[in-house]
């Protein structure tokens, strides 16, 4: 804190953003209230509050009822104030959504990619949509490749997009922040929001592994301890090259002709590799080339080579786009939210 303590901006910014997000956290709060969530003095409060009411950031609510002394105004967040766009790139289509900061979708679509290039398509797409929405403050973008730096080094989709920075180009054209995801990273994130929040799993703890199977490919997206993982190079999740023994790797023995016996014994040998090294509690299957048929027998062959205190909870997903699309927005709204963080952290 001490090298903050020179940099007023820095620190107003600061309090700004803890401010907006109790309020986000709260619903709505009157300056009292919000003293005691955040533990700022009641001036700088009123301060920044009556700051963010005149930019539109927030909203003053009117005053809640007198409890026998001076009424007190109640505060809210303008949740329209700052939009994020998601954009799910493919070669033939463009999924889109626009959402608010709190996330509710206020138009989603998709959009057919023709004879033109897809960055071309992207940019018509961002055109439409930044006119139409004069409040998006921040761009995400899923691809179906590793993404490193803002390009692209993987896959055999998007191959134009391999040799420039899209990201930086992006951000140039609109001057707003553009973040680019892969698809699988993005895909676990909607999944584990969508769905397993129902099943009683903590975001702050979550072990879980989506893998994805594609003729193409397979990839998998893994959060660690609520940790989207991404390693040093964002190659994390290839796991189409996973040895599982004698030369063979998991694409080539779920690919080539093979019984039944064949592939649910390959993939349980995968799901009980990527058990010793992140033992994830759940692990989602799907993708247009999954045998769905041999889900029991991937679960009995699992049964036979996982200790049952270590084997996690095996789900199939039908449909990966809804959770595509929504991951890509989740990760876009928590970069335009980030604003300034302290964060305390214990080196080994």
């Amino acid at each position: 804190m001490s090298e903050l303590s020179g940099r007023p901006n820095i620190l107003k910014r600061l309090n700004s953003d803890i401010i907006k997000n109790a309020l986000k956290n709260l619903e709505s709060a009157t300056k009292a209230e919000l003293v005691q969530e955040t533990g700022i003095s009641l001036t700088t409060v009123g301060v920044i509050l009556s700051k963010l009411v005149e930019d539109g950031e927030v909203q003053n609510q009117g005053y809640d009822e007198s409890s026998g002394g001076r009424r007190a105004e109640r505060y809210t967040l303008n949740l329209n104030y700052s939009l994020a766009v998601a954009l799910c790139v493919e070669n033939k289509y463009i999924d889109y959504a626009v959402g608010n900061s709190a996330g509710a979708i206020l138009e989603e679509g998709r959009v057919e990619i023709a004879d033109t290039k897809q960055i071309n398509a992207v940019e018509e797409v961002l055109k439409c949509l930044i006119d139409k929405f004069a409040s998006i403050k921040c761009i995400g973008i899923g691809v179906p490749a590793a993404v490193a730096n803002g390009r692209l080094f993987t896959g055999t989709k998007l191959e134009e997009w391999h040799n420039f920075n899209v990201q930086d180009y992006l951000e140039k054209k609109y001057n707003v922040p553009v973040i680019m995801e892969n698809d699988l990273n993005a895909i676990v994130v909607g999944f584990a929001n969508n769905h397993l929040k129902e099943d009683g799993a903590s975001s702050n703890f979550l072990n879980m592994i989506y893998i994805n199977f594609m003729t193409t490919g397979i990839g998998s997206g893994i959060i660690a301890n609520g940790m989207l993982i991404r390693g040093f190079s964002n190659y994390a999740g290839e796991i189409s090259f996973l040895q599982l023994g004698n030369g063979d790797n998991l694409f080539d023995a779920v690919m080539r002709e093979h019984t039944n016996d064949e592939y649910a014994s390959a993939i349980a040998m995968a799901i009980g590799n990527l058990s010793c090294i992140v033992n994830p509690e759940y692990v989602v299957i799907g993708g247009d080339a999954f045998e769905e048929h041999n889900l029991d027998l991937i679960n009995e062959y699992c049964s036979n080579c996982i200790p049952e205190n270590v084997r996690p909870k095996i789900i199939y997903a039908e449909d990966y786009r809804e959770d595509y699309i929504s991951g890509i927005m989740h990760l876009t709204i928590e970069e335009m939210n980030s604003g300034i963080r302290l964060v305390t952290t214990k080196r080994l």
